[in-house]
């Protein structure tokens, strides 16, 4: 009876602690789907906690859209920067310790954001540009080769979106981008399409979504809704938006995504994952960061209904 306590006793230790399983091992979680977690319902749930998600502050997660790799920012010390940018990849496996990403520097560096293509990464970094980049701003891409991930480039992230106060570029499947700075006086969301060369004059996009000062957008793929942190009950307290785009163009009023959702006041740098399946976002609770996931069927809620105020771009 004893020996029988002891091996279920073991097997519910085992299931607490599976992420740390083979820690001295270059793999370290099974190879699996988001690490071969329970996906969460329509309450949040911390994101692989002691793996991702751990006493550090995580925050800004991305996946490349085959699931097989998985950028996300860690706040910690990693050759005198506070912030960098970790990757971790499955393999036939398991998914690899998270350690920071082969183009990363030990320099400020946070929000991965990958191309829905998969061939770019777009992250802010305090890395001293070329003498001849010409830019002003701290926005870069590498891009993925056959090799793997190739040497950041400021050029090839170029005007409208690399400048002063931009920190974060989102970019939807007909390579359009969105971002958020301030520009001729004005504070909000831009978008710029892709040109045959470059990319369009920026637009600023209209009231109905920009009148709560968002920050960090998220586009979806096929620019059928905008998510976006904003604060507007204080410093400090972003909570998140949403904004939904109709065929004929028309964007409706950023709505909160309610308590569910912004719980702490502290949410912002949201994504939703390739496959659609999932919101992340991060979140603190007692002071601790991390990234939290919950089904993505939660958007529905918030989708548009007849008659609801909504504004032209």
């Amino acid at each position: 009876m004893k020996r029988g306590f002891r091996i279920v006793l073991l097997a519910v230790a085992m299931a607490s602690v599976f992420w740390f399983v083979g820690a001295e091992e270059e793999f370290v979680a099974p190879p699996a789907p988001y690490f071969g977690l329970k996906a969460p319902r329509m309450v949040p749930e911390v994101f692989a906690p002691g793996f991702i998600s751990t006493e550090q502050f995580e925050f800004g997660i991305a996946f490349s859209p085959d699931g097989r790799e998985c950028f996300f920012t860690r706040r910690a010390t990693y050759e005198g920067a506070d912030n960098r940018i970790v990757r971790t990849q499955m393999s036939d496996k398991g998914w690899s310790r998270p350690e920071p990403a082969s183009f990363s520097r030990d320099v400020f560096e946070f929000l991965p954001v990958v191309s829905p293509d998969g061939r770019r990464l777009y992250f802010y970094s305090e890395r001293p540009e070329p003498a001849d980049a010409a830019l002003d701003g701290d926005l870069w891409v590498t891009e993925k080769g056959e090799t793997g991930w190739g040497d950041p480039d400021p050029q090839r992230q170029r005007a409208p979106a690399n400048r002063r106060y931009c920190m974060m570029v989102s970019e939807a499947a007909n390579g359009a981008i969105y971002f958020a700075g301030i520009f001729a006086g004005q504070r909000g969301v831009f978008r710029a399409r892709r040109a045959a060369q470059g990319y369009e004059a920026m637009e600023m996009l209209p009231g109905e979504v920009n009148a709560i000062r968002p920050a960090h957008p998220f586009i979806a793929p096929d620019e059928s809704y905008l998510i976006m942190d904003a604060q507007v009950t204080g410093m400090g307290q972003p909570e998140l938006f949403i904004s939904f785009r109709k065929a004929d163009g028309v964007w409706t009023r950023a709505r909160n995504m309610g308590q569910a959702i912004n719980a702490t006041k502290t949410e912002f740098a949201a994504s939703v994952s390739p496959d659609g399946k999932f919101l992340f976002f991060h979140r603190r609770v007692n002071g601790n960061g991390d990234i939290y996931w919950v089904d993505a069927g939660i958007l529905d809620a918030f989708r548009p209904k007849r008659g609801e105020d909504i504004q032209k771009p």
